[in-house]
């Protein structure tokens, strides 16, 4: 299918069913640099309303895009940045207009300990250095382009990924020198790379969106679930998952 890398998780997280298992199921198409936040919101929804399960589709947000216009059901779209939501929304697709949800930026990720001392984003750009970036159309990619325009710095990478977990895995088999993630992504690795913020990062930043899908099966429990993940316990679980709230113009 056109998400490429694509990853089916239930909320509940079970493999099996029982006779007493849910009766009514929603799906979530989502960004898979959400899995861990929204799996937890998943679980506390279910929790709150009992017979219920939500099923996710974690992919890039581009490739969910392309799926949701080619007609794949679903209940809820939540994307990655703001072009393929738009590219959603202008299909009429969408039950109500997208909110935003969070924002995402850009951090420097290296071998254990920075080796190398790399302190800045020129620093990647110098001669000599392996770096790798994300391309393509999805949120990673909007982000790096962002960051190029806004900063001045042009980078040459060895590696141009489709995804921030494709960059980290260059990082930490050591394939390349640094790369540029989303901090989201960082926070998971544990020991296996170092990262930090920088400067330009700021102004480079992507925003989540949230919308129910037009067409559902379960129209007001895909509301419910949109309610649930823009209400303050929602959002908690995404600022611990390091999500920043959106900027005020909404950028990415």
């Amino acid at each position: 299918m056109a998400a490429g890398i694509l990853l089916v998780v239930t909320a509940s997280g079970c493999s099996t069913q029982s006779q007493q298992a849910p009766t009514t199921s929603i799906t979530v198409y989502a960004s898979s640099a959400m899995i861990k936040s929204l799996t937890a919101i998943g679980k506390q929804f279910e929790a709150e309303n009992p017979g219920t399960s939500v099923e996710f589709i974690f992919a890039g947000s581009s490739g969910l895009s392309a799926e949701l216009a080619d007609g794949s059901g679903a209940d809820v779209f939540v994307s990655g940045d703001h072009d393929n939501m738009a590219a959603v929304a202008n299909a009429g697709l969408v039950d109500s207009t997208p909110v935003p949800i969070a924002a995402n930026s850009l951090v420097i990720a290296t071998a254990p300990g920075n080796p190398d001392h790399f302190a800045s984003l020129a620093d990647l750009a110098r001669p000599g250095v392996r770096a790798a970036v994300c391309g393509g159309p999805g949120a990673c990619g909007s982000a790096i382009r962002q960051l190029e325009d806004r900063s001045g710095v042009r980078l040459n990478p060895l590696n141009v990924d489709t995804t921030d977990s494709d960059v980290l895995r260059d990082v930490t088999t050591g394939k390349v020198d640094a790369g540029l993630v989303f901090k989201t992504e960082a926070l998971n690795v544990g020991d296996n790379v170092s990262w930090f913020a920088f400067p330009e990062a700021a102004d480079a930043t992507v925003t989540s969106w949230i919308a129910p899908l037009k067409d559902s099966d379960q129209a007001e429990l895909a509301k419910k679930f949109v309610q649930d993940v823009t209400g303050v316990a929602g959002r908690k679980t995404l600022a611990d998952a390091g999500f920043a709230e959106p900027n005020a113009k909404f950028e990415g």
